[in-house]
Parts: C-alpha cells; structure tokens; sequence
C-alpha cells in the first residue's frame, strides 16, 4: 500500500477506480449541491427510481457508504470540483430558488 493510500484510509477515505461516466458525474454534482432524489430527477428529467439507483451505482464505484462520503470522496479525488459544479449548473439552467418554489417536486 503507498503512502497516499494510507493517509487516506486514516481519514476514513477510501482509494476509487475512478470509473464514473459523465452523467454519473452530473448526478453526483446536483448531490453535492445538496438536491434531494426528487430534485434531482425534476431538473435531469427522469425518474425518482434512476436517480436512487444512478447514486447507488456511484457510491459502488467510490466504495462510499452514503452520500455524503460519496460527495467528499469525489472532491479528494477530483473528480469533483468548482469547474464542474459551476458547469453542471450553467448546463441545466440551476436555479435552486426556482425549485423551492416548485411544490410538485
């Protein structure tokens, strides 16, 4: 085991294979901005049901055991980060306020 790996499994963080595909990388962003499944699947337009298993198939793949584990292994990682939270927002059009309002979500 390097040096790297084991500094990080002190910090209760695991190495990952990195594997994500793009739009894994796109949910776990909207999760890292903190959007519930259901806001996810409202501003992704699919269902509540892809969402829970498109997040469950990222937390395999970083061996995290819940969100928010996925969310800090992805930044120790880099594989997310300001650009790409920046980029998922100018993408879809992001506007957390107008989803608050939105009572059907």
């Amino acid at each position: 085991m390097d040096k790297n790996t084991e500094v990080l499994l002190k910090k209760g963080i695991r190495k990952t294979n990195n594997n994500l595909t793009a739009r894994e990388t796109e949910y776990l962003s909207l999760a890292a901005m903190g959007f519930n499944n259901n806001e996810i699947a409202h501003i992704l337009s699919v269902t509540k049901s892809t969402v829970k298993k498109t997040l469950e198939s990222v937390f395999q793949k970083l061996f995290a055991k819940d969100r928010a584990n996925a969310v800090a292994i992805a930044f120790v990682h880099d594989i997310l980060n300001a650009q790409i939270l920046s980029n998922t927002v100018e993408k879809y059009k992001i506007n957390q306020y107008a989803l608050f309002l939105d009572s059907s979500i």
